[in-house]
């Protein structure tokens, strides 16, 4: 008996054995077979779909922004959420391509992927939509369903609040096309027209329509109509510019269908039952069915479950890591300056697109050349040095250079991996030109201010002296009945008088104007300074041109703006000589005024550009000009709150550019 005993236990347990192993052979191969579709998914496209992505970039989904729980902008975050938005999220994962969300009103999330601006958006395929978009696999089936207030009519004797662009508008007026429809932004605005007895029914998507009865706690007031309006596959609808998209999304879609992720999201935003997703899932169930045999075997089907979800953590890290150096590349790539990456054979291992820009090539050529070909239009011996001393000496180095008329700050820093030891060298080149240039206007500035205020201080100074000369030298004159002396005595009032001249220019340029401001037109009174000027532009055979608004007016100082005028007119005047051309512009841009006064004159060199607003810097002969009419004018147009800039070189004309604020006083932005 107990032999017996022993042989039918040896017998069952034999047969458990064998049962084990062949369902651990049947888990095993399902999950080969599990690991091999995931695998399969990991490699879906072709090398000319990856190129296609790569130069694509990012792909940008953009969809309604209030259509819960599909797709909508949550109150409380501010973020894009929904079904839809996951499935962009898993999508996103499984082409390896960055995928941004934009949520827009429903009409404007049709009209930009008409225009191009968008690459995707889920819809319903219909004949109207046809003629602008391709379209992809189903993704999901939906139904629309009618609400009403309790009343069922026809449909054709009802009017229906639906959601601007909405299929069901189309779907609605192709069978019923006398239907009176009320378009509005959203489902939520069509229900809040229902429960106000506006209109008779509400169209809409249903999981919609559901979310927004709860959440208005609508459910006892409205009554959804048994029978559904449609019931339809939404797909993705793309731009007929990009058909190479179109067989990229059919893969993707097919991977999330075959990796069971959408089920995993439908579960997430509606439970087991989903009134959106129906696809059937075999083997999710034959799975089950092989678990619950498999109870023999619960530390192997431990074990594999936990290498299972061990595999999809690290392929989660992994994915993790390729977002993170997707994100770290779209930085490194978005900055302005000039960025390049090399090992320690000085060869290039990654560049920024600003320096690609710059460098007119692409970067497939410049990745793996030698530092020499990259930074060829920054030849420099300083440069070459520091690079070689960071290399050297594995510290940070930072230096500024002028390269091609430009300033430039080069940073050069060593990174090294976590030993400590130097892998590669980072090269930082950033152009500093502009804040050179306002650097140069703030002290240029200042120093015009300091110098007005001493030569203020010195004219009242040295008016005092020039008196007691003037008054002695008349004293002399009544006394001296020698010619010599006489004729030395006009000489030194001659002197007096230009010196007098000199003081009185840099008194009345201290005490010119008042700040007051009046409205005046600008073309009357450029007109009225031409006419003062008629007969010397006349006697030296001089043309002149006025090109502006007859109606264009400014709030300014008249009186100051008339003095820098008469100014610049008289040097332009001086500059020709005879025998050529002034044009005075005048208009108005934004809110500034501009006056350009350009001369056919000599030109000016670089040198006197930059000294020609100095006080007492002139380029006329000793006996016609002081030095102080630009100097006065650079003044006073600071006083207007305005800019003047000068443009020149020797022997083209000299264009003198005023820019005033329309209303007399400037933005500070």
């Amino acid at each position: 008996m107990n032999i017996l005993q022993r042989l039918k236990t040896k017998r069952r347990l034999k047969y458990i054995i064998i049962i084990a192993i062949l369902i651990l052979q049947l888990i095993i191969l399902l999950t080969i077979n599990e690991g091999r579709n995931h695998i399969l998914n990991k490699n879906i496209l072709t090398e000319e779909e990856k190129e296609w992505l790569s130069r694509e970039g990012t792909l940008i989904y953009g969809a309604d922004n209030n259509a819960p729980p599909l797709r909508f902008v949550d109150e409380s975050d501010g973020r894009y959420k929904g079904v839809v938005v996951d499935y962009m999220s898993v999508l996103s994962l499984e082409l390896g391509v960055n995928i941004d969300v934009h949520p827009l009103l429903w009409e404007n999330a049709l009209q930009s992927l008409k225009d191009g601006d968008t690459d995707m958006c889920d819809m319903f395929i219909s004949d109207k939509r046809s003629e602008l978009f391709f379209f992809s696999d189903p993704i999901y089936n939906l139904r629309a369903v009618v609400v009403t207030r309790g009343e069922d009519k026809p449909l054709e004797k009802m009017t229906f609040a639906s959601q601007m662009g909405d299929y069901a508008n189309e779907w609605l007026l192709e069978n019923y096309p006398d239907l009176d429809i009320v378009f509005v932004d959203n489902i939520g605005s069509a229900i809040d027209l229902l429960l106000r007895g506006e209109v008779d029914a509400v169209a809409g998507d249903e999981p919609v329509v559901l979310y927004h009865l709860k959440n208005k706690k609508a459910g006892d007031k409205l009554h959804i109509m048994d029978k559904p309006l449609y019931e339809k596959g939404v797909v993705f609808g793309i731009p007929k510019s990009k058909p190479e998209l179109l067989p990229i999304l059919n893969k993707g879609i097919a991977a999330i269908k075959e990796s069971g992720q959408l089920e995993n999201i439908q579960q997430k935003w509606f439970g087991i039952s989903a009134p959106i997703v129906q696809i059937p899932d075999y083997s999710k169930k034959i799975r089950y069915f092989v678990i619950g045999l498999g109870i023999l075997v619960l530390i192997v089907i431990g074990m594999i479950t936990w290498n299972y979800l061990l595999k999809n953590e690290v392929d989660k890290r992994t994915r993790e890591v390729i977002n993170s150096k997707n994100d770290l590349q779209t930085t490194f790539d978005g900055m302005s300056e000039y960025i390049v990456l090399f090992d320690l054979d000085l060869r290039v291992v990654n560049i920024n697109k600003s320096l690609i820009t710059f460098l007119e090539e692409s970067k497939e050529n410049l990745i793996g050349n030698c530092y020499d070909k990259v930074l060829k239009n920054f030849s420099s011996t300083d440069l070459h040095k520091i690079i070689s001393d960071t290399l050297n000496e594995e510290t940070s180095f930072e230096k500024e250079l002028v390269l091609q008329n430009n300033y430039f700050i080069v940073r050069t820093y060593p990174l090294k991996n976590t030993l400590g030891k130097m892998k590669n060298i980072l090269v930082v080149i950033q152009n500093i030109t502009k804040e050179k240039l306002s650097e140069r206007q703030i002290l240029q500035k200042n120093k015009m201010a300091a110098i007005g205020q001493l030569a203020a201080g010195m004219g009242h100074e040295i008016r005092n002296p020039l008196g007691i000369i003037r008054n002695h030298s008349y004293i002399l004159s009544s006394i001296s009945k020698d010619e010599n002396i006489n004729r030395s005595l006009k000489y030194i009032d001659a002197a007096v008088e230009r010196a007098s001249k000199i003081i009185e220019n840099i008194l009345e340029f201290s005490r010119l104007t008042d700040g007051s401001k009046d409205r005046f037109n600008i073309y009357e009174l450029i007109s009225k300074l031409l006419d003062l000027e008629k007969k010397t532009l006349m006697k030296r055979n001089i043309k002149y041109n006025l090109n502006c608004d007859e109606n264009l007016m400014i709030n300014s100082n008249k009186e100051s703006l008339k003095h820098i005028l008469i100014n610049l007119l008289s040097n332009a005047i001086d500059a020709i000589e005879e025998n050529g051309s002034i044009d005075i512009i005048a208009f108005k841009e934004d809110n500034d005024i501009t006056l350009r006064i350009e001369d056919t004159g000599k030109g000016l060199g670089s040198e006197e550009i930059d000294n020609i607003f100095n006080p007492f810097y002139t380029t006329k002969d000793p006996d016609k000009g002081t030095g102080l009419g630009l100097y006065i004018v650079y003044n006073e147009v600071k006083k207007l709150n305005g800019d003047i800039t000068v443009s020149s070189s020797k022997g083209e004309k000299t264009v003198f550019e005023i820019i005033l604020p329309f209303d007399g006083e400037r933005m500070v932005v």
